[in-house]
């Protein structure tokens, strides 16, 4: 066969088998990659890049289980709607001035991302701040930045670009 004729022909069929596995399908707010049949989140991994490498975590806190800013959110969960709050484990937590984030699993509740408000003498959950549920297929972070982003626009990007998903129920 010709080179002229060979290389069209080449770049025919390799477009056409890629075509055969891979597709995008609309849902929800956004697309998804489709890949034999396996949905992809190829927009929420891009963006997960891209703050991977220009994020600036430096004024970010994690505060840790003996912290007073974790014990005072960890309560607060807990008693926002009992009894089933009651049994709410803090995964993570991040913190940036009076802002919080904090992963949440329950025992008998979806696992949530909850916006804590912290002032001087209270601390306050944001009820149109909390995300709760499951992802799949989308990746979490991304998807719940968006969201939290959308319900809470005066929460801190810094703080919403350094929120990253730890539990297995996100993961």
């Amino acid at each position: 066969m010709k080179k002229k004729v060979a290389l069209p022909l080449l770049l025919i069929v390799l477009v056409a088998v890629t075509a055969s596995h891979i597709g995008f399908k609309r849902a929800d707010h956004s697309y998804l990659m489709v890949v034999d049949g396996r949905e992809v989140d190829v927009i929420g991994k891009t963006k997960n890049q891209l703050l991977a490498y220009t994020q600036n975590c430096s004024n970010v806190l994690q505060p840790q289980k003996d912290d007073t800013t974790f014990l005072a959110v960890q309560s607060a969960i807990q008693d926002y709607s009992p009894p089933q709050s009651h049994s709410a484990k803090i995964a993570s937590m991040w913190s940036m001035g009076e802002w919080v984030l904090a992963e949440v699993e329950f025992d008998s509740l979806l696992p949530a991302v909850v916006t804590i408000q912290i002032s001087i003498n209270e601390t306050q959950i944001v009820p149109r701040g909390i995300w709760s549920g499951l992802t799949k297929p989308w990746l979490a972070a991304p998807l719940i930045r968006t969201y939290l982003k959308t319900q809470v626009p005066e929460l801190p990007n810094q703080l919403l670009n350094c929120f990253s998903p730890r539990s297995k129920s996100f993961n």
